[in-house]
């Protein structure tokens, strides 16, 4: 079944009724993928001269691009085809969490359609309210009816947008408290931070009357919390905060909690894409995470990120190295200890990372270098829930999330005997596998230059960037110390750097040596060759089959780097999926390129 024939299911249609809307199937990038016969029609054209134009390029659609863009879904709008007005209604298509287009829909007004206020007014008026990529939010118009909603709302319902546009309010939602949006629409009073029920939960939310000209022309909903146990994360923890800290350390404290976060892991290739919108599906469920990549990728930073976009992340995240901590000192340091469990004790003894960690995040790094007797220890805290510190026979229950790293083969450990099967279940409930550097090469240009500019405010310099040797050298480096090794790199070339560019001579000498010694590794290797075949064309061949044969040798090698995935190939290049396509079919039809 197409997108376009699942959607017309969903909306009840069957082959025997009539139906007067056009489906036109957008992709990604809001470009017409496919339309039906009725779109046609409505569109006044043939399908082949829409084929994967842009829909804003189409029909007027105005600032509605912008929330198709942003994968919102929205009813009952109009846009401008030739000298006609029709009705659009826009779903997102969605595949975990991901967008990848959508369905726009177009209509004839009913002759008898009440006269409803458009979304850009509403919007206009919602606009200081509301961040539509971010927060959870839904607006009906001044009838109740829902006009538009975004994932993260529809998520707290455990439901999608599309089957909530057009609903009345009353009727949208499921398992929760009647909506008091009509309420606020009647008095057109706002209220702010109201407990409210909604699908099993108590979410801490608020609704603003929109207004223009003096009348109410709708409502705006925004969950502010989706879990009101958020507020008493808040509540500890500031409560745990020292009277005596003055205000400014009081801020920054505050602010230390989100320092990181999955803005802070930079990258554009389309495996970090991938990999981030893995991490914040994953990290608002809760379970273990188990964190595998090579010794400088940055795994620190993804638990980080982790603990920030889980509803944790008002608690504690607390780190341990367990290839740091001597192994007769790492229980104590984990579980604590009570007063008096050994000799030269603290009065009182001492509370545990574990502890420290209740109802936050506790990272565990190196989980592969932990000793055999403390892992029979940590599974006991991973199944029941609680320790029993040093010295001490009272069990003591903690609420902690657990995410683990390890750049060590733990599959091979445990074939070994010497990790524990049973934790490393335990452990592995998600993975998440971070690439090497190596592996995503069209990241290093924007870490170098983001490191650049870190650096310039560490050692009060300007400068610019690097030349075209110092690039060609960071380019073809295979860099085994990852992320790491290139801060390094670069950290030491500020160090000798006279100008605004960093030159081949201020990178470290081994960068050069260790490519000389692996030829192989140097993208360049086989230019030369291919500029001598071009030289040998010159007068027999004309410049645009000249031009045609080296493309097609940056086509070949962009399948080849992207183990022949099309769509990964397109986004390396930086060209539209189906300019790629048109491409790879012109250069198969000549006989030259296989599809």
């Amino acid at each position: 079944m197409t997108p376009i024939d699942a959607y017309a299911a969903d909306r009840g249609d069957t082959a025997g009724a009539v139906r007067r809307d056009g489906v036109i199937r957008l992709d990604v990038e809001l470009r017409i993928a496919s339309l039906d016969e009725v779109a046609e029609e409505l569109l006044c054209n043939c399908p082949s001269a829409v084929l994967g134009c842009r829909v804003d390029d189409v029909v007027n659609v105005g600032n509605l691009v912008n929330l198709m863009g942003s994968g919102i879904s929205f009813s009952n709008q109009t846009l401008v085809v030739g000298n006609r007005q029709l009705l659009c209604n826009y779903t997102p298509l969605l595949e975990e969490g991901k967008s990848y287009g959508g369905v726009l829909t177009l209509s004839f007004p009913d002759d008898d359609r009440d006269d409803t206020t458009e979304l850009n007014e509403l919007l206009r008026s919602a606009n200081s309210f509301m961040n539509l990529d971010y927060d959870g939010i839904i607006i009906v118009d001044r009838h109740g009816k829902v006009v538009l909603v975004n994932q993260s709302f529809a998520d707290v319902l455990d439901t999608t947008p599309q089957t909530m546009i057009g609903k009345h309010i009353h009727k949208a939602y499921h398992n929760s408290q009647a909506s008091r949006m009509p309420l606020v629409i009647e008095t057109g009073r706002p209220e702010i931070g109201y407990v409210h029920y909604m699908n099993g939960r108590e979410v801490i939310s608020s609704r603003f009357p929109l207004i223009k000209d003096g009348k109410v022309i709708g409502c705006m909903g925004k969950i502010l919390f989706k879990d009101i146990r958020e507020i008493t994360l808040i509540a500890n923890r500031l409560q745990n905060t020292p009277e005596t800290r003055s205000q400014s350390r009081s801020v920054a404290g505050k602010e230390s909690l989100f320092k990181y976060d999955v803005n802070s892991i930079i990258g554009q290739s389309s495996k970090m894409a991938e990999l981030k919108q893995s991490l914040l599906k994953v990290a608002g469920k809760g379970s273990n995470v188990l964190l595998r990549g090579e010794s400088g990728t940055g795994k620190e930073l993804f638990a980080h990120a982790l603990h920030a976009a889980s509803p944790r992340r008002y608690a504690a995240f607390v780190k341990v190295n367990c290839a740091a901590i001597p192994e007769h000192l790492l229980e104590s340091e984990l579980f604590g200890y009570a007063e008096g469990a050994f000799t030269g004790a603290k009065k009182g003894g001492q509370v545990g990372k574990f502890e420290q960690a209740h109802t936050g995040t506790i990272f565990l790094d190196e989980i592969g270098d932990m000793p055999l007797s403390m892992q029979v220890k940590m599974l006991r805290v991973l199944q029941e829930k609680e320790l029993t510190q040093l010295g001490s026979t009272r069990p003591k229950t903690v609420d902690v999330r657990v995410v683990a790293a390890t750049n060590s083969n733990l599959e091979q450990l445990v074939k070994d005997g010497k990790f524990r099967e049973d934790l490393y279940y335990r452990l592995n409930v998600v993975s998440l596998n971070i690439p090497a550097l190596r592996e995503r090469k069209e990241d290093i240009a924007v870490i170098t230059n983001h490191l650049i500019s870190q650096f310039n405010i560490e050692f009060g310099l300007e400068i610019q960037g690097l030349d075209a040797e110092a690039w060609g050298l960071i380019r073809a480096y295979d860099w085994p110390g990852n992320i790491r090794e290139l801060r390094n790199v670069l950290e030491s070339a500020f160090n000798v750097t006279t100008g605004p560019l960093i030159r081949r001579e201020d990178l470290p000498t081994q960068l050069a040596r260790l490519i000389h010694g692996n030829a192989a590794q140097t993208p360049s290797a086989p230019l030369p060759g291919f500029v001598e075949d071009l030289s040998l064309g010159l007068g027999s061949k004309s410049l645009e089959e000249i031009v045609e044969s080296f493309e097609r040798l940056v086509i070949e090698k962009a399948l080849e780097r992207c183990k022949g995935n099309k769509l990964q190939a397109a986004q390396l290049l930086r060209i539209s999926r189906p300019g790629f396509y048109k491409k790879l079919q012109k250069l198969s039809g000549q006989g030259v390129l296989a599809t």
